[in-house]
């Protein structure tokens, strides 16, 4: 289990039900409402109240498995579901999801007249307020890999918010040991929160994290912006905010912006703080294949990269598969080789639901190579 995805569980999961040690299979019934949907990563995010010896309310993005289920919910349904763990806890999806509630679809739709970025699209370039009260913009980025996260700076839950900024600041400490990563790379923290995240309170909040060195502001930004601006930055990102006054619900969000200035990679679940580094190095070093990366990332990555407790056989790790000579079949490696299995692997893997294109599939090979 990563470290992100067991620090939720701890944050979400009740005292009794940790005490039981998050075994399963264990199922609760949850009542919400869709905030959005990601279909390439079969998630829907859900706003839903209290769940009774399990979590309290909260928004948050969850797995759905059943491809028929994902299709039919739409952002603004209201639904219940089961809540399923798998047998050692690892894992979580929503099972047997069912519409309660369809005239919530207008209203969303309205609401949400930004349209989500995906891979290779460039963000809107608003204006921030960073830490020292300047105006900056992501375009003064151009030329760097930049990973952003968003945070509240009175946000209570120490798994959440503070764990993303002490993340962000262990990849501070890391990159700062390579200067031409440390010249090539950038993070930048924006707050929800603009009423009361000023530049005074942001400066507070980064010095803590950068273990008072205001020389690290050179690196890692902390900014605001207007709540227009915020509505425009978080529906590109599919960042989902709600609550009032000091209290916020919100969703998990990580983007990782290349060098061109458009997105590479979005993350909401399932990673860690070395994940994070190890593709913000790749970002800044290989910009000549955006395209092929966030391909790789959003298709290859989630099985060839991490253990995946749902298929009966991890496929391999392709990290040195050209050094090696052969394919785990035994086949010799080749780029010829390697675009015949990807696309038929279009055909037969749960991942690649969308059609590729012989130019895709040309990308994610060459990309490979940079991994060997």
């Amino acid at each position: 289990m990563s470290l992100y995805r067991r620090t939720m569980l701890i944050a979400v999961c009740s005292l009794t039900f940790l005490t039981m040690g998050c075994k399963g299979p264990r199922k609760y019934s949850l009542e919400g409402r869709v905030v959005s949907k990601n279909s390439s990563t079969s998630e829907i995010t859900v706003a839903h109240g209290d769940i009774p010896g399990f979590m309290p309310a909260m928004t948050m993005p969850y797995r759905v498995k059943q491809a028929l289920e994902l299709e039919t919910i739409q952002p603004g349904d209201k639904i219940t579901a089961d809540i399923v763990f798998s047998e050692n806890g690892s894992e979580y999806w929503l099972e047997n999801v069912r519409i309660t509630d369809q005239s919530g679809r207008k209203t969303s739709s309205a609401s949400h007249e930004s349209h989500q970025l995906t891979t290779g699209e460039h963000p809107p370039d608003v204006a921030l307020v960073d830490q020292d009260g300047r105006t900056i913009h992501l375009s003064n980025y151009l030329g760097k890999a930049v990973l952003i996260t968003f945070i509240y700076t009175r946000c209570p839950m120490p798994e959440f918010c503070p764990r993303l900024s002490s993340q962000f600041a262990r990849i501070q400490d890391e990159l700062k040991k390579n200067p031409e990563d440390y010249d090539k790379t950038h993070l930048l923290t924006i707050s929800f929160d603009p009423a009361y995240d000023t530049p005074a309170v942001l400066r507070r909040y980064g010095l803590a994290y950068l273990d008072g060195d205001a020389s690290g502001f050179s690196h890692w930004d902390f900014a605001s912006t207007t709540r227009e601006d915020l509505q425009r930055i978080s529906r590109s990102f599919g960042l989902q905010v709600e609550g009032q006054e000091s209290q916020f619900t919100h969703t998990m969000n990580i983007v990782l912006i290349a060098p061109n200035g458009s997105v590479a990679y979005f993350w909401n679940t399932n990673w860690t703080w070395q994940e994070l580094l190890n593709s913000l190095r790749r970002a800044a070093r290989n910009g000549s294949n955006l395209r092929g990366q966030g391909l790789y990332s959003n298709l290859c990555a989630r099985c060839h990269e991490a253990p995946h407790l749902d298929l009966k056989k991890q496929p391999p790790n392709l990290h040195g598969i050209f050094k090696t000579g052969k394919l785990p079949s035994g086949v010799p490696t080749s780029d010829e080789q390697i675009l015949r299995t990807i696309m038929r692997g279009l055909r037969t893997m749960p991942p690649f639901e969308q059609t590729l294109s012989d130019k895709d599939a040309g990308d994610i090979v060459g990309y490979i190579h940079t991994l060997n």
